[in-house]
């Protein structure tokens, strides 16, 4: 496997790995504010939640194309 396919892989593992953390955080707070207690309460953290969730993914994204372009400019 080439360097550059095993920097890239092992980016995107330390992404979703960060997006994980941000989507556990993100739900266990917003859950614990809609009271904790069944499942409408995990419906409305994803419904207080998924604007943060949605910008996460999007930064997530950005910087793996990111670094995906720094990867391949460099000789």
């Amino acid at each position: 496997m080439d360097e550059k396919q095993k920097k890239l892989k092992r980016m995107a593992v330390w992404l979703i790995a960060v997006f994980a953390a941000v989507f556990a955080i993100v739900i266990t707070i917003f859950w614990q504010i809609t009271g904790g207690v069944g499942l409408s309460s995990i419906g409305l953290a994803f419904k207080y939640g998924w604007p943060i969730l949605a910008v996460a993914a999007a930064l997530c994204l950005v910087v793996y194309f990111a670094y995906l372009f720094l990867v391949n400019r460099k000789k």
